[in-house]
This record gives C-alpha cells, structure tokens and sequence, in this order.
C-alpha cells in the first residue's frame, strides 16, 4: 500500500478540464486501499496581497479483479497589487474580481479486469472551473481499456468509451447568442505510456481527444508529460507539462476577454511516500 503527500507544488495557467487519471494509477497495486493527499498554501500581505490554496486527493481501493478510485483537485487563488488598490480600493482579496483561479474537480472510475490485457471502465466527473465559465460539467462514460505493449521497463495502454455530458455555462459571462446548457455525446480515447528506464525514473505521457458525436469539429485534445524522479525510497522530484485545446470554448459579449482555445500548463513538486 502507498500514500502520497504533496509537499511543495509550482504551477503555471489554469487546470484543465480533463483530468489525467493516468499519471496516478498505480501498477502492480496490491489488494487494499492507497492514495494521496496534497495541500498548499501562500498568503502575503504588504506590496502585494496575495492567497493561493491548492487541495488534491487520490484514493484507490482493489481487491482481485475489481478496482475503484476517486480523484479531486480544487484551487482558488487571488491577487491585489497596490496599483489594483489605488485604482480600485473597494476591491479586496476575497472579492471576486481579484480572483485568477476558482476550480474543482471529482472523478470517479472503477476497473474490473477480463484478463491480463482487458479492462471495462466505468467512469462519472463533476466540475467548475469560474476562468472557462463554466458553472457546472457532470458526465458519465463506460468503454474498454486495452494493454497495448507490456515490456519489464515500459508500457502501453489506450482506452475508449461513449460519454454522456451536461454542462452549464455562466449566463452572466457568455454573448447573447451562446446558449447556457448543453446535453452532448462524446466520443472519449487515450492512449498513455509508461517508461521506466531505471529504479529511481520513471516518464509518463498521455493523449485524450474528445470529439462530440454530432459534429466531430467540436472537440477537445489534452496531452501531458510528466517525469519523476526518485531522490530515495520516501522522496522523489516530478516535472509535468500540459497542453489542453477546446476546439468550441464559450463565446464572450462584444468588448469583453474571450476564452482562448489553448491553455499551456508547466508544474513541478516534491512528493514523499510511505
């Protein structure tokens, strides 16, 4: 059994809204519960205010052919600067103008393995994510996951399913001509890899496209690459980099900020284990 602690995370950008599952399922797990749990936390005062609070938390359950684990990720984060504050003074930290990030999101998947090389996947999301204005996404998905390489320093394995997804957007944030609640079909795949070339190394990387059913030009793409590194058995390094792009993002009123259709990510942090 194995737990995680985050303790020290930089990141860039928002998050995005496909969660990589990938980089935190565990090979080999043996039967019984693991996981992870992460906090961070910055406050300044002085030249600049500041607050940025970080949460994440993995759990997973196995026992023979059955496995289960939930995922969650929530950030807010804010900023007033003194030139904020001489511009606007009745603004302060906790106000929702002063926000740069405002998310979260809960995955839930369970695994039931056929063999060695398949699996059926069944799988549900809840999320917000104020910078995307999105008020609400809940979707549902099953389909099956297949090993493609199982090599003693590295794999392969791709999975696909149908997924159902209700989303509401902000009626405030949105142009008049963009409606605020959608009930789509998705087409989900992966395809992830894993390469260890040593005991203490080990470079994950991971693709998601998410076409709509009826109309294959409305998608979504995420790709992710991350390398850990193992200092010694309790601590190791990591170094992440994502790119996320939505083909169709919300369409904002004339003369206000428009949602951009990519979004880059770069992370590192140490983690210990035991």
């Amino acid at each position: 059994m194995k737990w995680l602690l985050v303790l020290a995370m930089w990141s860039t950008s928002v998050a995005h809204a496909q969660v990589n599952i990938e980089k935190l399922r565990s090979v080999d797990l043996e039967d019984g519960l693991s996981g992870s749990v992460g906090l961070s936390t910055a406050l300044s005062t002085g030249n600049v205010q500041f607050a940025d609070f970080t949460g994440t938390a993995h759990m997973e359950f196995k026992k023979d052919k059955d496995l289960l684990f939930w995922i969650m990720n929530g950030r807010f984060a804010a900023k007033r600067t003194q030139s904020d504050l001489l511009e606007e003074p009745s603004i302060s930290l906790w106000d929702e103008e002063a926000h740069f990030s405002n998310l979260m999101l809960q995955h839930i998947r369970y695994n039931r393995a056929i063999n060695d090389k398949f699996w059926w996947e069944l799988y549900a999301q809840y999320e917000y994510n104020e910078f995307l204005l999105l008020d609400r996404r809940v979707l549902g998905g099953s389909g099956p996951r297949l090993a493609l390489l199982d090599a003693p320093k590295g794999g392969m394995w791709a999975g696909t399913s149908a997924m159902l997804e209700s989303e509401r957007l902000n009626p405030e944030g949105i142009a008049p001509s963009q409606s605020a609640e959608y009930i789509d079909v998705r087409w989900s795949t992966y395809i992830t890899g894993t390469l260890t070339p040593s005991d203490t190394t080990t470079w994950v990387t991971t693709i998601y496209i998410q076409p709509r059913i009826q109309d294959f030009a409305d998608y979504r793409f995420s790709a992710e690459t991350g390398l850990n590194l193992k200092v010694n058995k309790k601590l190791s390094f990591s170094l992440d980099a994502k790119l996320r792009h939505d083909e169709t993002p919300p369409v904002t009123p004339d003369g206000s900020a428009e949602v951009l259709t990519t979004d880059m990510r770069v992370s590192n942090g140490l983690k210990v284990s035991w």
